[in-house]
């Protein structure tokens, strides 16, 4: 929103060749450069460039309007660190160096530093779009086309929803907008044609059983279809996108015969219907480095039969799925399915799930966020396993299957920190668990990260920036969520927040960012050269006395 408005605000402003720049108070310095066509480096002209001051409450002290040659400049600014950033019709705006996950370099002004000179380079956007038929080369209209892409996340290269539409009556569709990148295009609709018997009970009202209730040659349904022709994930054709490409991607979806789920759902002494469970499919787990999850459409009934919730699920399309299910205290668990036929399904069968318990509180001694929610995410993708805590910090989570979880603590404040955790019933490894046959208890001491830690990033003496300012922590594999990062300003200064007491080392990588840095073997080099720290609660900010060097 805050970019469409300023580049609308630019295209007003288009008869000028050149705009009078709004100063903040007067100082001595000054931040100039050339705005560039990533592509080409060609200087752009009637770029809108603006100059801001970093931090939480950023605002904005100053623009201007490049002329012929691409040029801006901002003289009279103090002493300072200010974010730049660049917006023009025809190009996608930018921070100066900017990074996936909003990381960017800002500009230091001050005495023997460099603010001058510099070149903020914008890339044109990519377009894709194209067309989905069925079968019989029919527009395919109000189907939902889903765009991935693959990126950095969180240190591992994952593919992630970045965008989804749906088709216009015409089949059609269109992502613009488009940073170059490898993205992959998923389709999900329903056959316009498609009938979905419902399903029959005896006289008694109990449901007849599967093989006998009606079908029908229509009852038919679309796969989820990737493109090129597949569908599953694990084959569908990557799609190369460069800056400025116009890619037409069209796809066309094969009906086959639907299956049919039914779920008995636990019995209860309650009148109030139990929430309906979810049919969800993974896309991307392997190869995506923990995998996106959609819901599955389908035609869905309720009845309840003795005290027992049935739901039946029909007109869904063959394949593997995960059934996520609620209980208590907001819990859910998810059951595997293989959905090549019709299929019942018992969830008030314990089968081997176990129950996980227990308690957690913060190390400060302070009451737990308002909302506090504990999650299992299991270590081979899927559907996570979570629960919200009581007021004391008591959880329950019910039907847990075998397994290896990562354990995780997210709250109406943000991610909570794992200081420490101890488990009985369950293996653990750091701040994983493996899930056998036995309930486990689970207890945890929590920190938001009350630590910031600033330094120098520097080679020869001199400040770099740009560089990935990374904190690891010792046993990495089980400390995930202990990492921090930064990206180094201009005069190389860095600063890493809500950092959690322990021990760690400390590296700077100059272009690091396609690093996946969350693997202990893709940084064990840069490691070994790194500058050890042990980090305690005081002082609340760490200034370190030397600069760390850049790799």
């Amino acid at each position: 929103m805050i970019r469409t408005a300023i580049l609308f605000t630019a295209i007003a402003l288009g008869s000028l060749a050149a705009r009078a720049q709004t100063a903040p108070a007067s100082g001595a310095f000054t931040i100039s450069g050339v705005v560039r066509s990533a592509t080409t480096g060609a200087p752009l002209d009637r770029a809108q460039v603006t100059l801001s001051t970093t931090g939480s409450d950023e605002t904005q002290v100053a623009e201007t309007l490049t002329g012929e040659g691409g040029a801006f400049r901002f003289d009279h600014l103090a002493a300072g660190k200010y974010a730049l950033a660049a917006f023009r019709r025809g190009y996608i705006g930018a921070r100066y160096e900017e990074h996936a996950g909003g990381y960017s370099t800002a500009i230091v002004t001050g005495d023997g530093l460099v603010s001058q000179g510099l070149s903020l380079n914008l890339f044109p956007p990519a377009v894709m779009d194209g067309s989905i038929t069925d079968d019989n080369g029919d527009a395919a209209g109000d189907a939902r086309v889903t765009l991935y892409r693959q990126q950095q996340q969180d240190g591992q290269s994952k593919v992630v929803t970045v965008d989804a539409e749906t088709t216009d009556d015409d089949g059609t569709y269109e992502f613009d907008r488009l940073d170059a990148g490898t993205y992959y295009i998923g389709v999900s609709a329903e056959p316009w044609y498609a009938f979905h018997p419902p399903q029959r009970s005896a006289s008694d009202g109990t449901p007849l059983p599967l093989d006998q209730q009606p079908h029908s040659r229509l009852d038919v349904a679309y796969p989820v279809t990737f493109y090129a022709n597949a569908t599953d994930s694990g084959s569908a054709t990557p799609i190369q996108i460069h800056a400025g490409d116009h890619s037409k991607l069209d796809m066309t979806l094969h009906a086959v015969p639907a299956v049919h789920v039914a779920i008995q759902m636990p019995k209860t002494d309650s009148r109030q219907i139990p929430p309906i469970p979810q049919l969800e499919r993974e896309v991307f787990g392997d190869d995506g480095g923990g995998g996106e999850q959609f819901q599955a459409s389908g035609q869905t009934s309720i009845r309840t039969v003795d005290g027992q919730t049935l739901v039946d699920i029909g007109g869904i399309a063959p394949g593997h799925y995960t059934l996520r299910d609620f209980g208590e205290n907001g819990a859910s668990r998810s059951t595997a399915l293989d959905l090549s036929t019709d299929q019942t399904v018992d969830l008030g069968a314990a089968g081997n799930a176990v129950d996980v318990s227990g308690r957690l509180e913060m190390a400060s001694g302070a009451a737990l966020p308002p909302v506090t929610m504990l999650l299992l995410k299991p270590g081979g993708g899927g559907s996570s396993v979570s629960a919200s805590t009581a007021a004391d910090g008591s959880f329950d989570l019910h039907g847990v299957p075998p397994g290896d979880f990562t354990v995780q603590v997210n709250s109406s404040s943000g991610p909570l920190d794992i200081l420490q955790m101890a488990a009985s019933g369950a293996q653990l490894h750091g701040h994983r668990i493996t899930v056998g046959s036995d309930p486990v208890l689970l207890a945890a001491e929590l920190s938001h990260g009350s630590v910031s830690v600033s330094g120098f990033a520097r080679r020869d003496g001199r400040g770099i920036g740009g560089a990935l300012v990374l904190l690891v922590p010792d046993h990495p594999q089980d400390n995930g969520d202990l990492f921090r990062l930064d990206q180094s300003d201009s005069d190389g200064s860095f600063t890493l927040s809500r950092v959690v007491p322990g021990d760690y080392t400390l590296v700077a990588i100059e272009n690091g960012w396609s690093l996946e840095w969350s693997h202990p073997a893709e940084i064990a080099s840069y490691v070994a050269r790194g500058v050890k720290l042990h980090i305690t609660d005081q002082p609340a900010n760490l200034d370190l006395p030397s600069p760390v060097a850049v790799q």
